[in-house]
């Protein structure tokens, strides 16, 4: 395949993908289906007024919605609000309770500092659940670190970690089922290659290095990221770590050459990072809209999955691809909506720890059957995002093209169907759909899952996802100048049609295969 001319790969995708006005068979319901369950009815989908207003009201509080913060708070009672409005029912909210870390977000950095031999160092971000340092800092001597060095190396300095180049999202199973826009990728046979010079993950944070800091008594680290500095202020370290006692900071690769170089010749520096920490509060939020069957033993529901918390106006604005999800088949007359929607939003994506360090507070550890008379889940997270671009002549920026889409499915022929028709159908730009478990179109394997979608896979149920890579969209710094409305509704349209269709589906034609 490596061989093959890019026009004549082209040209196959093209052809092997369903072709413009072919429909798939519909739901076996035993009554006709509202058209607008399989078809796209547009006017039902919210303005791009509306998504940006949503996102004014997300971003209004200072920009990252990290759990238990007002900004958190402010985001997700506008969510329930609109819940509410749409016939959202049933609402719960599950407490999840945590110790909250905090301090100055860029380009506020009155908190966190770095001078090297008494000269102050440009810094981009914390690294986040750190710890904290005394007022005044701590200091020592600098030294680069190198896996396995022994701990008198490292006792009382301030270690220097140099990241190499981030691989991205790639596994190196980069296949998939079909590629839109094919033409707007340098290899359209690896669409991740695409993002992954300026990902930041998964090469955020101490990694490995953090044990061996710890136990060593270092007194802090300086993270050296491979980008330039406007593509690394405000990020946000993901994997979220627990929390820790070593205190950390990110710079970009330009001021990390140099802060490596003083390593090199004994110099001193300074590291200064104050945190708050304190007792806090936020919840998973449940609630339903509900199909005709719904409250009686013949029920039937879609899940419908994401997280609210994150450090970006797309990380994490799945809540608001939810609300045009509601919006859309609240349109629709409850008796024509064949099955309930079940909705989910998390809160533990972006705590220390992550969703496992809470597992005994989630809500389906005292409710086993919460997820009974579900059939089939949608996860959705990080939509509406532009490229970001470096080269060419022209620094780090945020372009027009749009970010990578990925939609996953469940290993079922149909379903990849339906989803390859959505995505054609509503004109879903540069958007690769993957079945992680079944060979691809060129006979690879299609890749790890990403996202809360997966949830799909653990429940053993049919499932569908639609995630955007998030490549410039780790950072606190990507506000809603960065949002696309029109990528947004482009991807709610495709997700409204595949949720039409799963509402409407013969539960026969979208189980997995075995």
């Amino acid at each position: 395949m490596s061989t093959i001319k890019r026009g004549e790969f082209l040209k196959a995708i093209g052809a092997l993908a369903l072709a413009p006005g072919i429909r798939l068979r519909a739901a076996k319901t035993g009554t006709r289906a509202n058209p607008a369950l399989t078809r796209v009815n547009r006017k039902f989908l919210p303005t791009p007024g509306e998504v940006r207003s949503w996102h004014e009201i997300k971003d209004s509080k200072g920009g990252p919605t990290l759990t238990g913060s007002p900004s958190w708070h402010n985001y997700v009672e506008m969510l329930e609000k609109e819940w509410r409005a749409l016939g959202v029912t049933d609402i719960v909210r599950n407490p999840i309770r945590y110790t909250r870390w905090y301090t100055t977000e860029f380009p506020d950095d009155t908190n966190w500092s770095l001078h090297v031999d008494g000269k102050k160092i440009r810094v981009a971000s914390y690294g986040c659940y750190s710890g904290r340092t005394p007022d005044n800092g701590v200091t020592g001597g600098l030294v680069v670190y190198k896996a396995g060095m022994p701990d008198e190396a490292l006792r009382g300095k301030i270690a220097v970690i140099v990241k190499d180049p981030s691989p991205g999202l790639s596994r190196g199973t980069d296949d998939y089922e079909y590629l839109s826009s094919a033409d707007t990728f340098p290899n359209p046979l690896k669409p991740y290659d695409d993002e992954a010079i300026l990902s930041p993950y998964p090469i955020m944070g101490l990694g490995a290095a953090q044990e061996p800091l710890t136990r060593a008594g270092a007194v802090g680290a300086v993270i050296v990221m491979p980008f330039p500095f406007e593509a690394t202020t405000g990020l946000y370290t993901f994997p979220v770590p627990a929390l820790h006692q070593m205190p950390t900071l990110y710079v970009d690769r330009n001021t990390g050459a140099g802060i490596a170089s003083a390593a090199g010749t004994g110099k001193q520096a300074t590291l200064r990072l104050i945190a708050i920490t304190e007792k806090a509060e936020g919840y998973e939020l449940f609630g339903y809209l509900p199909g005709r069957n719904y409250g009686s033993p013949d029920d039937k529901q879609i899940l419908l999955i994401t997280h609210t918390d994150g450090p970006s106006i797309s990380q994490e604005n799945g809540g608001i691809g939810i609300l045009s999800i509601l919006k859309y088949f609240s349109r629709i007359p409850r008796a024509e909506r064949p099955r309930s929607l079940m909705l989910f939003y998390d809160c533990r994506h972006f705590m220390p720890g992550m969703e496992r360090a809470f597992a005994d507070q989630d809500y389906a550890a005292s409710h086993s059957d919460v997820y009974n008379k579900v059939i089939a889940s949608i996860g959705i997270e990080h939509l509406g995002q532009s490229k970001v671009e470096e080269g060419g002549g022209q620094p780090f920026h945020f372009s027009s093209v749009p970010d990578l889409t990925t939609m996953y499915t469940t290993n079922n022929a149909h379903l990849v169907d339906l989803t390859v028709a959505a995505v054609k159908e509503n004109h879903l730009p540069r958007t690769q759909v993957q079945a992680p478990g079944r060979k691809g179109l060129h006979g690879g394997e299609q890749g790890p899952w990403y996202g809360l979608g997966s949830i799909a896979n653990r429940n053993h149920i049919p499932g569908v996802a639609a995630i955007g890579a998030l490549t410039g969209y780790w950072t606190s710094t990507a506000r809603i100048e960065h949002l696309d409305a029109k990528l947004f509704l482009a991807q709610m349209a495709s997700v409204c049609q595949v949720c039409g269709n799963l509402m409407a589906a013969d539960l026969e034609s979208i189980k997995s295969a075995p």
